[in-house]
């Protein structure tokens, strides 16, 4: 058991709770962020967890906990490329959580057998959902993560340099030497973009070396793929960066696929931690789960950068706006008594002059035997809104969605109750109570982009509520 007694933890900071929900003997680990930590009782702290959801009816929330702070330990950063050894002791991503397990053995394509304590059968489980198990003990990982082995290595060297370099000057030892972890780019057609872990054999010249791929094998499949590749296709291996609860709407990343990491941009924030993720090389638009992304770095004159969210070009936004066949849309309907109301739906067909052909998720036929079919113009038409997670109770005046009638009400909270319940106005004059599982933060699709709503302002509501 990790020894957490003189951990301290502030609001906002990416935690994991262990749960041994199957006896001492198993270990679980569970993403989480605090939420409060100046409990009354000091050795609890409130945390909301990433990735245990509730399901209400029309929205999800994530679960809140009062835990031991015995059973919290900081989020361990990401180690990424990393191979394991048979009887690794390794933690598996499995069911939405972290669980402790022991390789058992190796496959092909960076897949391992993990075997479970207690159980006689084992998982197979890819590369990219393992992580070296480590405790979190007094403050530091046992075993140590690598930086901090590299750091201590190198104030030892730099100690010696000091005393053997007073009277001279020593050349530099370059950058990537035989033996570096490094990625390499590749440019034939079909993977631009991508970066493939390898290690480096041998330096020829220069300006080239020879590296052996961590996860590319030669044409019969025999050995690892080895190749000599120029110097500018070459880079060492981008630094851990601490996990993150979500990935944000167009922010930068690398996604691990077919063996390398693609770059590419958050196009969509789905429910389930998925992501839809653009990639300019191919001008594709694929769905990944939140497990196989990472935070996007550039290497830049010796230097990692890392990666900030941008707002993609104006061909990028055109086609997020054309709502292609498939795509999950919000339908505004303008009929008499339901103006204002936003419909969960898919795209079924495009029918030309800025018309589509809808399928809604919550609407039925007049004789109820299907979901309703019906066109619809581009301009009653916006992407899904990204989901915002809100486990804080709403505020006065605070905009919001609220699911009523099998739809998405845009209103104005007039009241908080106890328990978590609200009055909410709607533009129709009408007052209604909701629970908290039942509203949703109110964002606004301007421009091709989504923007969190201000709360109204004034502190007194007037029967007409500032509506645009």
């Amino acid at each position: 058991m990790s020894h957490l007694s003189c951990a301290h933890f502030r609001k906002g900071d990416l935690v994991e709770v262990l749960k041994q929900e199957n006896g001492p003997s198993t270990s679980t680990y569970y993403a989480a962020k605090v939420l409060r930590s100046n409990v009354k009782q000091r050795n609890q702290i409130f945390v909301e967890y990433q990735t245990m959801i509730i399901i209400g009816s029309g929205c999800q929330k994530c679960v809140t906990e009062l835990v031991d702070l015995a059973s919290v330990r900081p989020m361990p950063p990401r180690e990424l490329n990393k191979c394991f050894r048979m009887g690794d002791s390794v933690d598996v991503y499995c069911d939405n959580a972290w669980q402790k397990g022991t390789i058992k053995d190796i496959l092909e394509n960076s897949k391992y057998i993990v075997r479970f304590h207690g159980k006689s059968e084992g998982i197979v489980a890819e590369q990219c959902y393992l992580r070296l198990h480590r405790e979190w003990d007094d403050g530091s990982w046992v075993p140590p993560l690598p930086e901090q082995n590299m750091s201590s290595s190198m104030d030892m060297q730099s100690r010696k340099v000091k005393l053997k370099t007073k009277c001279s000057k020593r050349k530099s030892e370059p950058m990537i030497g035989m033996g570096t972890s490094v990625e390499v780019k590749s440019d034939e057609e079909g993977y631009k973009g991508a970066w493939y872990g390898a290690s480096v054999i041998d330096t020829i010249g220069n300006d080239e070396f020879l590296v052996q791929y961590l996860t590319l094998v030669t044409d019969d499949e025999t050995a690892p793929l080895r190749e000599v590749v120029k110097k500018d296709d070459i880079r060492p291996c981008p630094p851990p960066v601490s996990s993150v609860v979500r990935f944000e709407l167009f922010e930068k990343v690398d996604v691990w696929f077919n063996e390398g990491w693609w770059e590419g941009e958050v196009l969509e924030v789905q429910y389930g931690f998925k992501y839809k993720v653009y990639f300019s090389s191919s001008n594709e638009t694929l769905e990944f789960d939140h497990s196989v992304l990472r935070h996007h770095q550039e290497w830049n004159n010796g230097k990692w950068i890392k990666g900030k969210s941008t707002k993609l070009g104006a061909n990028l936004t055109n086609q997020r706006t054309k709502f292609s066949t498939g795509t999950i849309v919000e339908v505004k309907s303008d009929e008499v008594g339901f103006q204002g109301a936003w419909f969960s739906a898919i795209i079924v067909k495009e029918m030309g002059n800025g018309k589509f052909m809808v399928q809604y998720h919550s609407l039925l036929t007049d004789d109820g035997t299907d979901f309703l079919i019906e066109e619809a113009s581009a301009a009653d038409i916006r992407p899904s809104p990204p989901h915002i997670g809100h486990a804080h109770p709403f505020k006065l005046l605070e905009l919001v969605d609220a699911w009523c009638s099998d739809g998405w009400w845009v209103g104005c909270i007039i009241k908080v109750h106890k328990n978590l319940e609200y009055t909410v106005y709607f533009e129709t004059a009408e007052e209604l109570k909701f629970q908290h599982c039942d509203l949703r933060p109110h964002q606004e699709w301007i421009d091709g982009y989504w923007v969190a709503a201000a709360k109204k302002p004034g502190g007194r509501i007037p029967r007409q509520l500032f509506w645009r």
